[in-house]
């Protein structure tokens, strides 16, 4: 390699001529080499996971179809396939759709889940000619959200410990209230006596609501609740 200005022979690896100072110029620079990161390109790991998700896809599509197949081969009608498609339609939308998108959104999907298993429990009891949705699965299904929905909230808000401790204490509380609600609405749909198991439930939930919420009353033992619960 010679300098470019007065050609004296350069050593390899010098940055200007010994002799006038020109900076040294290559004609063949060295290619950049360019370190993959999989966190600033995860171009791979999603075209596996949308890969992943077309095929689970595919198999929920295709085994409902293959009982309905069977079923019409071999009844003549839709008979038990039609609980297969309306089962894994409602397992579909509550733990496989929320794997499309980045990340679970629970404020989205807990409603999803709930209105999915509520369409299943509803076309159960349309399609055998039962009585039972509306005096029962409705108002449990719609208990049950509410309480999960409400968990879910609990453990979201940022406020002081007492008195999030004390909201805790209420819906507990509440908690065993609305199993008494559940066998009500048994007791009302169905042959069943009242007051069978929830007086049990309801005193168990109803003892630690009323517990945790004197709690939030006294310093120490608040402090201790609420590093054993959130810390």
């Amino acid at each position: 390699m010679y300098c470019v200005k007065c050609g004296v022979e350069l050593e390899e690896g010098v940055k200007s001529c010994p002799l006038c100072g020109t900076a040294v110029w290559d004609p063949e620079p060295k290619p950049r080499t360019h370190h993959y990161n999989p966190d600033l390109y995860p171009v791979k790991e999603k075209k596996n996971r949308t890969t992943f998700l077309i095929l689970i896809t595919l198999i929920f599509a295709a085994i409902p179809l293959g009982c309905l197949i069977a079923c019409l081969n071999y009844y003549g009608h839709a008979a038990w396939s039609a609980y297969v498609a309306a089962a894994f339609i409602f397992v579909y939308l509550a733990a496989v759709l929320p794997a499309w998108f980045p990340r679970y959104y629970p404020s989205i999907f807990i409603p999803v889940s709930f209105l999915a298993l509520g369409g299943l429990l509803l076309f159960i009891c349309l399609y055998t000619g039962g009585q039972w949705f509306l005096p029962f699965a409705f108002p449990v299904t719609g208990l049950a959200f509410l309480f999960t929905y409400g968990a879910y909230w609990l453990t979201r808000i940022g406020i002081m410990p007492r008195i999030k401790l004390r909201l805790i204490g209420v819906y507990f509380i509440l908690l065993g209230g609305a199993t008494i609600l559940v066998e009500l609405f048994l007791h009302i749909t169905f042959p069943k006596p009242m007051f069978n198991w929830s007086i049990y439930t309801a005193g168990f939930f109803g003892a630690f609501g009323l517990f945790l919420f004197i709690a939030s009353f006294i310093k120490r033992l608040r402090r201790a609740m609420y590093k054993k619960m959130f810390v």
